[in-house]
């Protein structure tokens, strides 16, 4: 609240105002004072300060830019709710958080790796068997064992995959696992007939084998399925919670949605969600599934990880996540030491960064960390196929794509450092063409506007009407730096005469608007689900459509169907990657997307909570984290020195105060 909404609220007509005002306005400055002095932890009290046994309670604190729209592990897609989402569901595999070259699988609620046996047809099975013991979350949607969580089962796993079949739930990859487990597709038309789906009926494909056994068949070969067995998608869940946390109203209180209160068997349990503002987790006391791993680290790392090595998880007790969408805020939060790691935007970068891309002299000091890190992502803007103006016209979508200068956003935005992305797959992935050039990709207005003059647009114009052509693009702006970001969208299309309008919206109206199909142009960015092409390419598979897939552009191209299909099954091999090139060569004729950037990000680490790995596809890292909460608590005083003079100074305010108010008193008494 600003300084004028404080003074508004307290000039009430009241007869007695001279003798109050200056009293509660003093009031309000020593609010202030104290929040900008020692005083200005923006955090909440822990929920202990010490455990059991007498040790310090230890809370990580991070930052998200906004609230994630859903925690419900089957159909959340993003990077924002799997940052939750991974600390408070465990799936049955997991990564490996040090092995990166090749990237490596472990058992996570299974017990060991799934066992691939031949199945009829030519298909596979893959078994699956699940730790014994696990349980979920304590939580009152167990009625039955009186709020005590229960054991994890093959039921559970198998309820799961059940749930992506449901048209309700709307899962966003049944699209991918129906070709192969078509008793998904069977399950969601009858559903989808019937107006309900039969959660008593078992899913063909889909095999409870024992009270810990799970089977797969899948009527074709199809590698990936082990990686998403690494994801929120496949993670057990319990039916009772979803049962339970359906958003009604019983008893007289009104329940919140399941995908607002999550049930889990991950490391840490929802302790708090204050929408827009915080997001409270807690360590999961009966958490077993894992510890923390006895090999795989950088040799260098011995002194660090070996005292921890095979040691229960998480090494913390506690997690906020505190929603802050500017980013400025988050640096300033991070300098004061209040939250233990940070990106560093392109407004601070020059303090933070060397020129050789090191750490500057005054971080090195503080004992900060430097990370850089290379993302296997791409960021690109997509146009929607559907739409009546650009969807028909490739010449409109090569124009717009030949106009925007790519080159000279990452010199702006990402101070030179990200990678311009000439092709949807990013370094790092199998088939990435490093010297490859994209013709649409090269800026030159004046080769894009003869290709807007050959869309039937000369000088962007629009001969139905002789005004320029509108377009909208959808965008989230969310802090001054995406903002400028996109005028600069909108500047690079306008140099073409055209009219452009920006919508914004928070980011759970972003993907609405994506999985619904309202949009003309929209930013997004895909990041790996596992390290292999076909993750990237089935973003443009036409059967991957919203909302069973995240083909957000609708593209459709017969000719792309058929090689990808031949292509993403295969192992890779020099047949593969002549199919890969000819994946992209169609993308970059058609030109359903405007290619931006793969990004590189520079992070930083607190003294007191060094990084302890830099896997990109791992879900959950925090339980690997520790926390020096004595260290912490010295460098915050260190930082946050506060003078001493405001207090002398409030002091003789608010004594000024109240001898106004007695001599204002006694002159109107008199």
């Amino acid at each position: 609240m600003s300084i004028k909404s404080l003074r508004s609220t307290f000039l009430p007509e009241n007869p007695i105002l001279p003798a109050i005002v200056p009293v509660r306005f003093s009031l309000v400055l020593v609010a202030l004072c104290l929040f900008t002095g020692c005083g200005n932890n923006p955090h909440p009290s822990p929920l202990r300060e010490k455990r059991e046994d007498g040790s310090p309670w230890k809370t990580a604190y991070r930052a998200l830019p906004d609230t994630p729209r859903s925690l419900d592990p089957q159909v959340s897609y993003d990077t924002l709710g799997h940052a939750v989402i991974g600390m408070v569901y465990e799936s049955l595999l997991q990564y490996h958080p040090f092995k990166t070259d090749p990237y490596e699988l472990t058992p996570c609620l299974a017990a060991s790796l799934p066992r691939r046996l031949p199945g009829p047809g030519g298909g596979a099975i893959y078994e699956i068997k699940l730790k014994a013991g696990l349980r979920f979350h304590d939580d009152p949607c167990f009625a039955a064992t009186g709020g005590k969580g229960r054991e994890i089962t093959s039921e559970d796993a198998a309820y799961a995959f059940k749930r992506m079949a449901d048209p309700k739930v709307e899962c966003p990859i049944l699209a991918v696992l129906q070709e192969y487990i078509p008793g998904l597709q069977k399950a969601y038309e009858q559903a989808k007939a019937k107006g309900n789906f039969d959660y008593q009926q078992p899913i063909p494909g889909v095999d409870v084998v024992d009270r810990l056994t799970l089977r797969l068949q899948l009527v074709k070969p199809y590698p990936q399925i082990v990686y998403w067995l690494a994801m929120p998608f496949t993670a057990p869940v319990p039916r009772e919670a979803v049962e339970y946390y359906d958003g009604r109203r019983h008893g007289g209180e009104t329940r919140p949605q399941f995908k607002f209160h999550p049930v889990g068997s991950g490391p840490f349990r929802l302790a708090e969600w204050n929408r827009n503002r915080l997001i409270r987790l807690v360590r999961h006391e009966d958490y077993r599934a894992t510890v923390f791993p006895s090999e795989g680290w950088p040799i260098a790392e011995n002194r660090r990880f070996q005292p921890v090595a095979g040691k229960p998880l998480p090494l913390i007790d506690e997690v906020h996540f505190t929603i802050i969408r500017e980013g400025i805020p988050r640096w300033l939060l991070f300098r004061q030491g209040y939250l233990d790691s940070t990106g560093v935007n392109k407004d601070v970068f020059n303090s933070v960064v060397s020129i050789g891309q090191e750490l500057t002299a005054k971080y090195r000091k503080r004992g900060v960390q430097l990370h850089k890190d290379t993302e296997p992502s791409t960021f690109y803007m997509v146009f929607n196929m559907e739409d009546p103006v650009l969807g028909r016209n490739r010449p409109l979508r090569q124009a717009l794509s030949t106009a925007y200068n790519e080159d000279l956003s990452i010199e702006i935005f990402s101070n030179g450092m990200d990678i311009k992305a000439e092709q949807i797959l990013p370094p790092g992935v199998f088939g990435y063409q490093r010297n490859f050039v994209n013709p649409c990709r090269q800026f030159n207005l004046a080769r894009a506007k003869e290709l807007i003059a050959a869309a039937g647009y000369p000088n962007g114009i629009d001969p139905k009407t002789g005004n320029p052509l509108e377009l909208t693009i959808d965008v989230t702006s969310d802090s001054p730096e995406s903002r400028q970001l996109t005028e600069f969208q909108k500047n690079q299309f306008e140099q073409l005469g055209l009219r452009i309008k920006l919508e914004e919206n928070l980011w759970s109206r972003q993907q609405d608007k994506m999985d619904s199909g309202h949009f003309q142009i929209i930013a997004y960015g895909w990041r790996a689900d596992y390290p292999d092409p076909e993750n990237f390419f089935f973003l443009f598979y036409s059967p991957n459509r919203p909302p069973q897939g995240n083909n957000h552009s609708r593209y459709a191209s017969p000719e792309f169907d058929r090689l990808f299909e031949k292509m993403r099954t295969m192992e890779n091999s020099p047949e593969r990657l002549k199919i890969i090139h000819q994946l992209n060569a169609l993308l970059v004729e058609d030109c359903p997307c405007v290619l931006l950037s793969h990004p590189v990000y520079f992070s930083l680490n607190q003294p007191w909570c060094p990084r302890v790995s830099s896997n990109p596809l791992l879900s959950g890292g925090l339980k690997y984290a520790e926390i020096d909460s004595a260290l912490r608590q010295e460098r915050q005083a260190e930082w946050n020195h506060s003078p001493h003079w405001p207090l002398g100074f409030l002091l003789l305010l608010i004594g000024g105060a109240i001898g106004y108010a007695v001599f204002w008193t006694r002159r109107h008494h008199a």
